[in-house]
């Protein structure tokens, strides 16, 4: 009887596997769950105002990137420039505001900086055309919600995981392992961030709220709200520039 009840169990598991969309299903449904194709495909650039706190220190940063690629972030505290790093066409850099001039990041920075503008600038039906490789693992069930997952082996930065919800096809959480701060700690750690209060900027969904553990321990590493988003904001000349000043200068 066990074996025939084993049997029946397996049998059970694989159809319900089976039963599961197919990859190129649920990049369809995530992709119309997120505004659709059309509106995806019309950004190239962003611009994100963002409050991050971590270690209970709340600061405010500009966050920016185009599909050069590069990107920067501008970080004030009290509304004073503190920090400033990013990625130009020299690679990566950053700035802390009492140093004379920028620095070269760590080379794995790069990987970070890029992975954030794919995932900034491209919806997934992009991905494949752009060099990233997408599998279609077994669903996980987390806090209650049977997760379809995705494996992304990203072309220049990280293989990771992403947890799409079957109700919203939205992106719940993304786990990959990683150093959260390479230039202070190049140890990578088995990373979560998860994403909620979606909202719509220009017919396109964006989390408002993303929040980052180190799965090892389980605590939470920091917090971003999002206060506000501008998709293809108008170009400022040298603005991801290393040796740029203009949003120390202007913060609005």
């Amino acid at each position: 009887m066990s074996l025939v009840a084993g049997a029946v169990g397996s049998a059970a598991i694989s159809r319900s596997f089976l039963a599961e969309p197919s990859l190129g299903e649920i990049i369809h449904r995530h992709t119309a769950a997120m505004g659709g194709a059309a509106a995806l495909d019309r950004v190239h650039s962003k611009r994100v105002a963002v409050t991050v706190t971590e270690k209970g220190q709340p600061v405010d940063g500009i966050y920016q990137c185009a599909a050069v690629p590069e990107w920067r972030i501008d970080i004030y505290a009290g509304g004073k420039h503190v920090f400033c790093e990013g990625l130009d066409r020299q690679g990566p850099w950053l700035w802390p505001a009492d140093a004379p001039a920028p620095a070269d990041a760590a080379p794995d920075a790069r990987r970070t900086g890029i992975q954030g503008v794919e995932f900034n600038l491209y919806g997934l039906h992009r991905f494949p055309a752009r060099g990233h490789r997408l599998f279609l693992d077994r669903p996980q069930l987390i806090d209650g919600t049977r997760y379809h997952v995705v494996r992304v082996l990203m072309r220049d930065a990280y293989e990771t995981f992403l947890f799409i919800n079957p109700a919203t096809y939205l992106i719940d959480r993304r786990r990959d392992q990683r150093a959260p701060h390479p230039d202070m700690d190049p140890t990578r750690k088995f990373m979560e961030k998860r994403y909620s209060d979606y909202r719509r900027t220009d017919g396109i969904l964006t989390a408002f709220l993303e929040e980052q553990y180190n799965l090892t321990d389980s605590k939470l590493v920091n917090s971003t709200a999002v206060k506000e988003v501008r998709l293809n904001p108008p170009s400022v000349p040298g603005a991801f520039d290393r040796t740029s000043r203009i949003w120390a200068r202007d913060p609005s």
